[in-house]
């Protein structure tokens, strides 16, 4: 009886561990995911700086490339038991996964269309891209999957 009064103490704490191991992961994958989106967000401003002064289209095409990578690794930063804690993304996230996903695969394919369009040299072509990638990518995937800010 004894030995059994030992076990159960050793399985509610060693569930407490395993339950703050999971809480400490979540709270890592969440940091990391809003380091990324941060990251990006600096990207999108140099492009912004970089075509409002009209300048070197080859930097826009470096900052689309840089996106197109912290994109990659998006998916990966929202696995399941990370929806709670310091976070802006919306239970949608984790329930429809392949509307989710599908935004993510947008928001690259418009990453790589301003890449693209910085690449002919032309201003107009690779501003016209970015306000697509804005609009339909970053703020396409954040009007459904993250809460709203302000």
């Amino acid at each position: 009886m004894r030995l059994s009064r030992y076990a159960a103490i050793l399985a509610v704490v060693a569930g407490a561990v395993l339950a703050t191991g999971s809480i400490l992961a979540a709270d890592g994958v969440i940091a990391k995911r809003q380091a990324d989106m941060k990251a990006m967000g600096k990207e999108m401003g140099g492009i912004k700086d970089t075509l409002a002064a009209k300048g070197d289209l080859a930097k826009v095409q470096a900052h689309a490339e840089a996106i197109r990578k912290i994109l990659a690794e998006v998916p990966a930063l929202f696995p399941a038991g990370s929806d709670t804690g310091p976070t802006d993304a919306l239970p949608a996230i984790w329930s429809d996964q392949a509307g989710f996903d599908s935004a993510v695969e947008r928001a690259d394919g418009l990453a790589d269309a301003l890449g693209t369009a910085a690449g002919t040299g032309e201003i107009a072509a690779a501003t016209a891209a970015f306000a697509a990638l804005g609009k339909n990518g970053c703020g396409g995937c954040h009007q459904s999957y993250r809460k709203p800010q302000g």
